[in-house]
Parts: structure tokens; sequence; C-alpha cells
């Protein structure tokens, strides 16, 4: 009788344990793949990586490339150019070789496009960095240098670097 008793309280127990009462694995904050935690920094907190500016803000055509000139730069943007662009813009930023570009209305811009060759470095640059239309951002996936990088690469498809 006692040994029922003792295994009754033992089993008892382990189907409590398995149950978590205060519920912190269940009412936890989430969220989901690709979006950003909504908590936000604390107010005048500088990241590690160094402190962000708003291109959004600003006039792309007087946005200066403080990368000029620094040719080592326009391989690094091909690489990627490659990895975010081609899918949409193609690997000659045409769109005609692009995989996906058939499943925009309107498609993806042609950067060599008399429109596209106009535009500064900045404007390509402030393009990359805040997205346009359809376009995405690209602010929280790559650096200030790498959307310069990305810029020259552009430049260079344009014949313009």
């Amino acid at each position: 009788m006692i040994r029922k008793a003792l295994v009754s309280i033992i089993a008892l127990a382990a189907f409590a344990g398995c149950e978590n009462y205060d519920m912190q694995m269940r009412d936890q904050v989430t969220f989901k793949h690709q979006e950003y935690p909504s908590i936000g920094a604390p107010a005048g907190s500088v990241p590690i990586t160094g402190k962000r500016v708003d291109y959004s803000e600003l006039d792309g055509a007087l946005i200066a490339n403080p990368y000029d000139g620094d040719v080592g730069l326009t391989k690094e943007g091909g690489k990627l150019f490659k990895s975010f662009c081609t899918p949409c813009h193609g690997a000659d930023g045409t769109t005609a070789n692009a995989p996906v570009a058939d499943k925009f209305d309107p498609r993806p811009a042609n950067l060599q496009d008399d429109a596209v060759v106009e535009l500064t470095e900045g404007e390509i640059f402030q393009t990359i960095i805040d997205g346009v239309g359809a376009m995405p951002a690209y602010k929280y996936e790559l650096s200030d240098k790498e959307a310069w990088e990305v810029t020259l690469y552009v430049l260079s498809l344009q014949g313009r670097k």
C-alpha cells in the first residue's frame, strides 16, 4: 500500500513538472522570420558599428561618394551585386537574363536605361540603401561601404567608372 502511494506521488509530481505553470515559455515576446525585434535601443545609444545616417531625408544628388577613385571596391561590389541584385536586375543589369524579373509588374529597372544612367552616384547609393517601389531597402543587409561598392559596380556596368 505504501509502495502504491509512493509511486502515485512520484507519478503525480512527474506529470505536474511537465506543465509550465508560470507560462514563461508560452507567453514570451516573439517575432517572425526576417522581422527585426520591436524592442528598440535605448534613446541616445550608439550601435557598436557606429551611428547610421538616415539617407531617406537627404537629397541623393548631393550625397558624395567617400570611396571615389578606389578601384578595388568595384570587384567587391560585383560579388555583392551578384548576391543581392542579379535575381531582379540580371548579371549585366539589363533584366534580360534576370531569373525573377518577369514576376514583377512593373519590371525591375534596366540599369542600362538612360533614366538610370542619368542618376548621380549618390542617387544610386540612396536607392540601394532606402529602396524604391518594389525594390527593398538594403540598409539592414549592407553597410554604407558595401552599398557604395555596389554603386561603383553599377557605374562600371554602365561604363561610367
